[in-house]
């Protein structure tokens, strides 16, 4: 559709109507030698905005602890990028640390399956990898 002054690409319109509300799992890879990866929930406040609660799992052969994290994070969505900005609300098992930063990132949105980019938290960016859990759509 064609209106006076505006153009609507097709590449554009498919990308803001890519749905990414619901369940994800994610993973990164860390400098150091962790596993870490965890859950997210999105739910779509607007246009633009996302409400999420992410669980994060990290654990480091160097470490006695395993971390899992429960944060409450806010996601800005500009086209097909998506920022992710959290706080942590709870450690659910390993002991607060000043040094576990929150986990931000940077996600390119590739499809309603699959986001990638990388994991921002603490001044360095690590690759990072968000896939639809099963019957993640809701």
């Amino acid at each position: 559709m064609f209106m006076a002054g505006t153009l609507i690409t097709p590449t554009a319109t498919a990308q803001s109507e890519t749905n990414i509300a619901g369940q994800w799992t994610f993973t990164a890879s860390l400098r150091v030698p962790c596993d870490f990866g965890g859950t997210a929930h999105l739910r779509q406040t607007s246009e633009d905005r996302f409400d999420i609660e992410l669980t994060a799992n990290q654990s480091c052969p160097t470490l006695d602890e395993e971390f899992l994290v429960r944060q409450e994070c806010t996601g800005t969505r500009l086209g097909n990028q998506l920022s992710v900005r959290c706080t942590i609300a709870e450690f659910i098992n390993g002991y607060e640390s000043e040094y576990y930063y929150p986990d931000n990132f940077t996600l390119t949105i590739a499809s309603s399956k699959r986001m990638h980019g990388a994991l921002v938290s603490s001044g360095s960016a690590n690759p990072a990898e968000w896939k639809r859990a099963e019957g993640g759509i809701s």
